[in-house]
């Protein structure tokens, strides 16, 4: 057992080492800035919804956040990006399959040019950028 605990122990430090690595190089994340505003739908604030900032040039990741009585508040990899605005409303009830039970049936009630036809767009700076999105239900 002695041999055992000597020859863990010269792994240890190697190990130790490789650990370190692994846990720097993994907890690197690009920076952010927190985008923070307001969507109103007909001049109303839309009551729910979530808005989603792609990036333009398809480099970092995508960041999603909730929209509740008109606002928001998500922080965004630095860049350009492409703003997606949805609102999923029920408008009555279905079946999957003829046994399974009743679910909601939703659909989008913001109009496509405001997600994925959206031609909606923010830069995205360290710090915060303040953004309003004034959206016509027609």
């Amino acid at each position: 057992m002695h041999r055992w605990l000597n020859g863990m122990s010269s792994l240890a430090p190697g190990a130790w080492a490789l650990s370190v690595v692994f846990v720097v190089g993994c907890s690197s994340e690009s920076p952010t800035g927190v985008v923070k505003g307001q969507v109103t739908i007909d001049g109303r604030p839309l009551a729910a919804g979530l808005i989603r900032f792609v990036p333009a040039d398809g480099k970092s990741q995508t960041a999603d956040g909730t929209i509740a009585d008109g606002k928001f508040s998500t922080a965004v990899p630095l860049g350009d990006m492409r703003v997606e605005i949805s609102a999923p409303k029920v408008v009555g009830k279905m079946r999957m399959y003829p046994d399974s039970p009743e679910v909601d049936r939703v659909e989008e009630a913001i109009p496509p040019q405001y997600n994925v036809e959206s031609k909606l767009s923010v830069r995205v700076v360290k710090g915060e950028v303040e953004k309003k999105f004034e959206l016509k239900s027609r």
